[in-house]
């Protein structure tokens, strides 16, 4: 009886450990089906329980991180990528999936790592195909073992030129070109290296070429808007932007643009409605809520600019001209006590903010409190910000 006893809690327990084996390999399998089928929420779950499983089950690690960039958490993905490559770090795909990420995130020292590394090394087994969007040549489909090199060329030159080492991100770029002479997308981006190094001409050039070979390309005709806007073309720019919209009219930045434009051309509620349409499209540039804010202010939408201004707050608090601005709205607004506050924060972001003295100052004078606004002022003034002799005066009695 007690020897049967033993005998089947030993069956049990093979049982059980047998059986965590049998799941982790199973919700891999799982998870490997989901994400063929591009279902990644499913396949996110069936990962995560092979990993509670198995933490060491390292092939789960890199198809959780596909499934995570996939539903749009890229540092989830990130941290995935990286856990996997350490155990196996001669896998080019998930290398070249981390160096993609790292780009992403303005990582370009490490990206740059990671992509010198995939340019020297010998591609692994294909597991994956990337499917990247290419704006300007349709949708490119790229493999670790089919001209992935050019890829890695183009991902230089641009790196290289973030970092602003311009001359040596013309030669990979020229690299990528002479790799693959027919891909837009190169064209697109060795025409905004050298519109950052201020050539003009040969910038243009690229531009066009890149529209010879994708007339569809929507890129490369902002890129031609921001170069007459440059040159003072408003017309042109209008006309460039216009037709980058009717190619993509999902691309957010050609509205700003088009609302920057129309701004120059006080043609103030034609802006407005295009700020509008760019915030619809993405919500998340605290850039062009905080210009909305500017030109409802302008306007004297004063609850509109308030609004903005807080919405551009919350994703940039440390924006110090944003609380600069709405403390001007609050003194419109006969908020002194609020406005003294924003300028506060202004200058705990920036402490050398002139302005910000300048303005809290007017602010403690409005509440007459003339020490506060007297010594502000004398910071404003020792940061050489232009000082009214009467308001001097008025505060330092």
């Amino acid at each position: 009886m007690m020897r049967g006893s033993v005998l089947s809690v030993m069956v049990l327990i093979s049982f059980l450990v047998n059986a965590q084996k049998k799941n982790a390999e199973y919700y891999f399998q799982k998870g490997e089906e989901a994400l063929d089928a591009q279902s990644y929420k499913t396949a996110l779950a069936h990962l995560n329980e092979c990993l509670r499983l198995n933490p060491y089950y390292m092939e789960a690690y890199y198809y959780r991180g596909q499934a995570r960039e996939n539903i749009g958490d890229k540092k989830g993905a990130l941290t995935d990528y990286s856990i996997y490559i350490e155990a196996k770090p001669k896998d080019t795909e998930a290398l070249f999936a981390r160096a993609q990420l790292r780009y992403h995130f303005g990582q370009w020292v490490m990206a740059r790592e990671d992509f010198l590394i995939l340019l020297t090394s010998p591609p692994s087994e294909t597991k994956t195909i990337f499917f990247a969007p290419d704006k300007e040549g349709g949708l490119g489909i790229a493999t670790a073992q089919s001209n992935i090199a050019a890829s890695i060329l183009n991902y230089l030159g641009l790196i290289d030129t973030q970092m602003k080492n311009y001359n040596r991100a013309i030669l990979y770029l020229d690299s990528a070109i002479k790799a693959e002479p027919k891909n837009a997308e190169f064209y697109v981006n060795r025409g905004w290296t050298r519109q950052e190094m201020n050539d003009t001409l040969k910038a243009l050039q690229d531009y066009q070429k890149a529209l010879t070979i994708n007339p569809e390309g929507s890129i490369a005709r902002y890129n031609l808007a921001v170069l007459s806007a440059a040159k003072g073309n408003l017309k042109e720019m209008e006309k460039w932007l216009n037709e980058a919209i009717e190619q993509n009219p999902q691309e957010p930045r050609y509205y700003t643009a088009l609302a920057i434009n129309q701004t120059a051309q006080h043609h103030y509620q034609k802006a407005l409605d295009y700020y509008t349409t760019s915030i619809q499209l993405s919500s998340i540039d605290a850039e062009v809520w905080f210009r909305r804010g500017l030109l409802n202010m302008q306007l004297n939408n004063l609850n509109n600019s308030l609004a903005d201004f807080t919405q551009c707050i919350k994703l940039k608090e440390t924006h110090e001209q944003v609380w600069l601005c709405r403390g001007n709205l609050m003194m419109r607004m006969d908020r002194t006590k609020e406005a003294i506050e924003d300028y506060t924060i202004a200058l705990v972001h920036q402490p050398n903010f002139g302005r910000a003295y300048l303005q809290r100052a007017r602010a403690w004078l409005k509440t007459g409190n003339r020490t506060e606004a007297c010594n502000d002022l004398t910071s404003a003034e020792y940061l050489k910000e232009p000082i009214d002799p009467k308001l001097r005066s008025e505060a330092c009695r």
